[in-house]
């Protein structure tokens, strides 16, 4: 297969567009296409060449190069993704910069049907986080049989990196086991936040609301964002692409900020980053998924099937908490990690759920004692909401009591009681006013 997608690459470098460089609202919404025969048998047939040619030049890349780096050697790879489910086999030009995928028939037709919008985006946002889409081709081998490619921009071009994750801000099978070279997921990335510069951060959170509006508009979900890290502690010579399709997608520099067992830990790095997989649209198997999924495995996750607003709101709020402002004034207001922030809250008051029988879970680093505290010092935790019934009770409390033996406050028995509206009674008078008394509704 390698050898006829690289013949057809290289017939398909004399496929006829104008000369001059065509500008996106030039496009046609029908363009003609051009078909060669391939020397092995069979046909290749150039999709909308006019309009590839014009999201070529919106990118800066030259015709004759952009061919030569795919046909001069032999592509690289011709394997499926450990972390994607689609069953595409993926090649990479020997320089790096492009990548050629086998797509399935709605997603070249989409991708066609959506090109001078697309085109046009991209015109509008120089630096865009979509995937540049350079081409697309449909072989048709001597038996019939047919094989669509797109070839595209490689997200991750001149990255040196220690962790790549394929991030969608869900969490329906969103873990894998991490080992070194595989690609990780939402659930790996959780205990990461990323920490840039203000002037990052606003230009960063402003283009990907432009990006996913527009993928909203076209009724497009199920994307991912592409993320790798080099840590600058092990390797010190920072990856940024002196010329990149986007000023974003170069390489940024940063701080990944873990939450670790004992507090955070902070490294300076470099990473790189792109929206990739937008080629789906929440067609009518999309909507069945969607009403099985949120049916069942919905109590237990964040599935990946949404409608395209509902899944575009959802990534830009996750990629929001994510990626976080490093300025100074943001920094003093606490642990630049979420987890960590959950870990130091301070606050007396906060939400737990009245169907919750498990203890309080205790702070991270938070060691019992055979003397007990004093309850002013207790460290505060957050209890979880399993039903959301937004019934307020300072966690504070439940600490404390752990911390004194987690049954016995000054001799008293503890009563945690799910059904009966009254004071707990000894914590009552243990604990300074003017906080509100604790109430339990199954005791």
């Amino acid at each position: 297969m390698k050898v006829a997608i690289q013949s057809g690459l290289k017939l398909s470098a004399n496929a006829r567009f104008h000369s001059a460089p065509p500008t996106a609202y030039q496009i046609k919404a029908n363009p003609v296409p051009c078909e060669f025969e391939l020397p092995s048998g069979g046909r290749v047939l150039v999709c909308s060449p006019q309009g590839f040619a014009a999201v070529r030049d919106l990118a800066g890349v030259d015709h004759d190069s952009f061919f030569a780096s795919l046909t001069r050697d032999e592509l690289l790879g011709g394997d499926t993704q450990a972390s994607g489910k689609s069953g595409s086999i993926f090649w990479f030009s020997p320089d790096g910069r492009f990548v050629v995928k086998t797509v399935e028939e709605e997603e070249l037709q989409n991708l066609l049907t959506t090109l001078p919008k697309y085109a046009r985006h991209l015109k509008d946002n120089r630096d865009s986080l979509l995937t540049r889409y350079f081409g697309a081709y449909r072989f048709t081998s001597s038996r019939g049989d047919t094989v669509n490619i797109v070839v595209m921009n490689n997200v991750l071009d001149g990255a040196r990196h220690h962790e790549v994750y394929d991030l969608k801000g869900t969490t329906e099978d969103r873990w894998v086991e991490e080992k070194a070279g595989k690609c990780l997921k939402d659930i790996n990335f959780e205990p990461v936040t990323m920490r840039v510069c203000s002037e990052m951060h606003e230009r960063l959170h402003a283009v990907l609301q432009a990006d996913t509006q527009f993928l909203e508009r076209l009724h497009i979900m199920d994307y991912s964002l592409i993320l790798s890290i080099q840590y600058l502690r092990k390797d010190s010579h920072g990856a940024i692409h002196s010329k990149p399709f986007s000023k974003l997608m170069g390489g940024l520099e940063g701080v990944a900020c873990r939450a670790t067992a004992h507090g955070s830990a902070a490294e300076p790095c470099i990473f790189h980053i792109g929206l990739v997989d937008m080629l789906t649209t929440y067609d009518l198997k999309k909507k069945v998924a969607h009403a099985l999924k949120s049916s069942t495995i919905g109590h237990f996750c964040d599935i990946d099937t949404e409608p395209p607003n509902v899944y575009a709101d959802r990534f830009r709020k996750h990629f929001l908490r994510k990626v976080v402002d490093s300025s100074p004034e943001v920094e003093a207001s606490g642990p630049c990690c979420p987890a960590a922030r959950r870990i130091a809250v301070t606050q007396p008051d906060s939400c737990f759920d009245l169907l919750t029988f498990d203890d309080p879970v205790k702070p991270s680093g938070y060691a019992a004692s055979s003397s007990p505290a004093p309850l002013a010092a207790a460290p505060a935790t957050a209890i979880g909401d399993l039903l959301d019934l937004d019934h307020t009770a300072t966690a504070t409390r439940k600490v404390a009591v752990a911390a004194q033996g987690g049954s016995v406050v000054n001799g008293h028995p503890l009563s945690f009681d799910l059904l009966s509206f009254s004071d707990v009674g000894p914590l009552a008078h243990t604990l300074p006013a003017p906080e509100p008394a604790m109430f339990d509704l199954l005791a």
